[in-house]
Order: C-alpha cells, then structure tokens, then sequence
C-alpha cells in the first residue's frame, strides 16, 4: 500500500475542506453552457481572440485577460419617425484593447443610418440614425483578469479574510442595441472564463476517463470517483485551483495492483467514503454552530467509522492507519 500514500494524503484533504467550510459559499456553478446568445436585433456574431491570434469556435467561452475582436451583426427593422437614433453599447467592465486606436469599427459605412461625422468610434458606445437596414461592427476591447474573481469574504479565528475564488461569468451581455428613451431591442452574450477554471475542466476531463480507459483498475473506481467528486464541489465552490490540485493525485503509476481480497477492497470503499462524510461534515460543523447537539452526533457516529477503518488499515499499512487516527482526533477538536 505504499504507493497508495503517495496519492492519498489526508493532511492535504484536511486543508481542502478546510477552505472548503471557510469560505461560507454556497455551490454557485457547475459546467455549465457557455453557448452565445444573439437576441432582437442582433442576428449573429463572431470572436477573434486577439491575444491568442484564433478565432473561437460556436459558444466557446472568452478568457479572462484575453483582447477580442467581436463582430455583430445589427438588423434595423424599419425607419422610426419618432425615435430618432439607437446606441450600441458595450460592457461597462470591459477595456479598450492595448494597442488599438478605436474601440468600434463599422464594416459596411453604406449603412443609412450611419453618420461619420457623430460617430465616435472611441468610445464604448455609439450612435446610429434609426433607419431600416443591416449594419455590421466590431469592438475591440480587453476583459479584465479579475473578471471571474469576486471576493469571498469568511470569518476566522483571528477575525475577517478573504480568499480568491474563480467563477465563470455566464451568458455576459456584451454588447447591447438600445434605441433613445426606449429598452434594450437587442444583446450579444457571451460567456467567460479565466485560465484557472480552464486548467481545472481540462484535468476534470481527463481524470474522469482514468478509470473508463483503464488507466487505472477499476477496482479503485469508488475511491477515484469519491475524489473527482470533491474536486467538483470545490470547483463549483470557486476552489478551482484546489479542484485541480486533488485531480492530480490521481496519477495511475501511484496506485498499486488491485487487491485481491475483499477486507482490502472493502478498505477502500469504506475509506472513500470517510473523506465524502468528512468533507460534508466540516461544512456542517462551520455552519452549522447552533444545532451543535445533531453535529456532536454526527461526528460520533463518523469517529466510530474512522475507528473500524482504523483496525483494517493496521493490517495492510500502519502509516494509513495513523492518518485515519489523526483524522478522528481532529474531529474530536472540531466537537
């Protein structure tokens, strides 16, 4: 069992739910769509992603600290006698792109409705004359790398922290068609991500195809898939970055022959198990300080498990057994 320590650390687990029940935060996302939404008048749009000199394919998410080129297209209706003009705004959280002059640029100047002489190109949004027709443009702007990074703020034993989450932005509205004195006739949304929410969905993917490809046994399927899922609450928490750093302590050289008697399987079951009760239980505990008499019981009932883990884990490796026995006395501290 020596190669099963190398992946399978409870100090590290401990931290994990740690930050997990610190954090006050409630599940806010999972994998979610990141498809694009053209609404009203806008029929259509395309992303170059100009830091990265590639067009984005359908619904594919912007990264944050990324510059794009977003084209749309905007279908005027008809000519309104009333209405004199409609604007084209774009996110207010946005930036100019570094390097770039003019924030929008009108592709066909034919249009009726546009006026050279107001348009200022600028600016984060423009005007147009309310006239029937077709008029194509592109922003030009940067989104910002705190984008998907809203503050979370717990209290601690030393007083109020913070710490950084990563959550994706979904179904943004970028760029908006608003006619004067009027509501919105028009949106482009886009959804976004930053790069640590993407490493986390690459090493999601590929964890989850360990087991199904057989580069790990089967035979540790409960344990791997325990795992995969607390990466996905922290994920879904914001914790992208811990998320991650679980996924990779599944590396299939760590983890030895399957076994081949039942006590060492039912181990393994039964030690997956532990760490899903115990993570939700450290939840439990942190936010749960008032009904203290249902966590005392609680935490009773799973030291006891711990406890018969603990005899089982002695006949194959004491050093686990002495990690599961540190993992109950860390609960009897949290009681």
């Amino acid at each position: 069992m020596l190669s099963l320590r190398r992946f399978l650390s409870f100090s590290s687990i401990l931290t994990l739910f740690a930050l997990l029940a610190l954090s006050g935060a409630s599940a806010v996302h999972a994998q979610s769509s990141t498809t694009w939404t053209p609404s009203g008048w806008i029929s259509s749009g395309t992303v170059y992603d100009l830091t990265g000199n590639s067009n984005l394919t359908q619904g594919q998410a912007l990264l944050a600290g990324h510059s794009y080129n977003m084209t749309v297209q905007i279908n005027v209706p008809n000519t309104s006698t009333s209405t004199k003009n409609f604007s084209v705004s774009l996110n207010s959280r946005v930036v100019p792109a570094p390097g770039k002059s003019v924030v929008w640029v009108v592709h066909n100047p034919t249009y009726p409705g546009y006026d050279q002489a107001t348009f200022t190109g600028g600016s984060k949004t423009v005007t147009f004359n309310y006239v029937q027709g077709v008029v194509r443009l592109s922003a030009y702007f940067e989104v910002p790398t705190n984008f998907t990074e809203p503050v979370a703020k717990y209290t601690s034993a030393s007083g109020n922290g913070t710490i950084q989450l990563h959550l994706p932005q979904n179904n943004v509205i970028f760029i908006a068609v608003v006619p004067f004195a009027s509501t919105g006739t028009g949106s482009f949304a886009v959804s976004v991500q930053d790069q640590t929410i993407q490493t986390y969905l690459n090493d999601y993917s590929t964890a989850s195809n360990l087991v199904p490809t057989g580069k790990i046994s089967s035979n540790y399927g409960t344990l791997v898939n325990s795992i995969i899922t607390i990466a996905q609450d922290l994920n879904n928490l914001g914790l992208s970055d811990n998320g991650t750093a679980l996924l990779n302590t599944l590396v299939p050289t760590a983890f030895p022959v399957p076994p081949n008697t039942s006590l060492q399987t039912d181990l393994l079951v039964g030690l997956a198990a532990a760490v899903v009760v115990v993570i939700l239980l450290a939840v439990l505990v942190v936010r749960g300080r008032g009904k203290s008499g249902y966590s005392t019981g609680i935490i009773n009932d799973v030291q006891k498990d711990l406890a018969v883990l603990e005899v089982t884990a002695a006949k194959y490796d004491k050093a686990m057994a002495d990690k599961l026995k540190s993992l109950r006395d860390k609960l009897s501290e949290s009681s």
